[in-house]
């Protein structure tokens, strides 16, 4: 009995899987034995693991975000006269076929598709440059559909190479929460809110119109990714209490560190950020101009091998950083705070509410900590 219900789980596994199964049929004379790379162009910080597919590798098709530690799929190609590839995708994900180019030179992609289960033929010009491909698939028409229907909240760049610039965010949030209601099982919808929030910061809509989903499509693992890591920014934002942080077995944070003083500058940065970097001098002048006027000051860096750490020692003393600084070697300040940028700033009061959430800028942390001392 017991092997009749392995065997039947194997049957069901491999059902699932077939299930969301994808193949490209790929062709591109102009880029034979040249390189392509496809995956998401551009995700933000912190939602990586949402952006995941598998394509099956061979000498011409290797895992290019594997080789490089980079958090979501995006897989080498050398290009061949013919390229079948399959792979496996439990749901439809944003992605563009970008080429990086010869050693100096921009790297150019495609505007982004939905690559899906099903079988897709895709034929490449010698110009990929925003190049807009036809599809003939469920989720790369509505993708189509619905981008033409949001035209009327952007100015349409001049540019190739610029994005165009969105008008009215509240008008475009109203407008798709429409549309979710009428499409309550929208991977697309779902994605744009993904591509708002990761273009232009969070927004109090997107978790309103992230409700509008049908109760059978929030089970989906893309959809409690998304709700997760928002949830953990509306918590976060300005008036909330912020959570207790644990760094590590022997460093916190937690309410009582805040009750010693009137306001807690938190800064979060990592080595790789060459803003952080290059604002911590203001940040190092902030706290002389405060520090004796009961505002405590903590950086906490995002830095999690013996190397960086010690490359984040370094650039602290440089600086002449006199302060706590924590290294989040458990990942709990980014996840409880959705973390997803850096430099990020905050403000805290005695009582570990959160008095302001500052995207880099030391000039607005510093009007507020003035205005509030007064």
């Amino acid at each position: 009995m017991k092997k009749l219900h392995y065997v039947l789980l194997i049957l069901i596994s491999n059902f699932i899987y077939s299930q969301n199964n994808f193949e490209i049929d790929l062709s591109s004379d102009p880029y034979i034995n040249d390189s392509l790379l496809l995956g998401a162009p551009e995700t933000r910080k912190g939602f990586g693991d949402l952006y995941t597919f598998k394509m099956q590798t061979n000498k011409n098709i290797s895992d290019f975000a594997e080789k490089n530690k980079i958090d979501h799929s995006i897989y080498y190609f050398k290009i061949q006269k013919k390229n079948i590839v399959r792979g496996f995708i439990e749901y439809p994900q944003p992605v563009a076929f970008i080429h990086m180019g010869k050693k100096g030179e921009a790297s150019h992609n495609t505007k982004i598709f939905f690559l899906e289960k099903g079988k897709h033929k895709i034929d490449l010009p010698q110009n990929i440059n925003n190049l807009e491909l036809d599809i003939d698939s469920p989720t790369n028409k509505e993708y189509k559909a619905l981008h033409k229907s949001l035209e009327q909240f952007y100015i349409k760049s001049k540019s190739p190479n610029q994005s165009d610039s969105l008008i009215n965010m509240d008008k475009k949030q109203e407008f798709l929460g429409e549309y979710i209601r009428k499409n309550p099982n929208s991977y697309v919808a779902l994605w744009e809110i993904v591509n708002d929030y990761t273009l232009e910061d969070y927004h109090p809509a997107y978790l309103k119109n992230m409700n509008l989903f049908s109760a059978k499509f929030k089970q989906n693992k893309l959809y409690k990714g998304v709700e997760t890591r928002l949830k953990a920014e509306q918590s976060t934002s300005i008036g909330q209490k912020i959570s207790d942080i644990y760094f590590d077995s022997q460093n916190k944070l937690t309410s009582e560190d805040f009750k010693k003083y009137k306001l807690t500058f938190i800064d979060y940065w990592s080595t790789t950020c060459a803003p952080c970097i290059k604002s911590m001098p203001e940040i190092v002048k902030l706290y002389n101009d405060y520090k004796d006027q009961n505002v405590n000051f903590i950086t906490i860096t995002d830095e999690q091998k013996p190397n960086r750490i010690e490359v984040a020692k370094s650039i602290l003393k440089k600086n002449n950083a006199n302060w706590i600084n924590f290294f989040d070697a458990n990942k709990d300040f980014q996840k409880k705070v959705n973390a997803t940028s850096y430099p990020l700033h905050f403000i805290i009061d005695e009582n570990g509410k959160i008095i302001a959430r500052i995207s880099n800028s030391i000039e607005e942390a510093r009007t507020v900590i003035k205005e509030y001392l007064q």
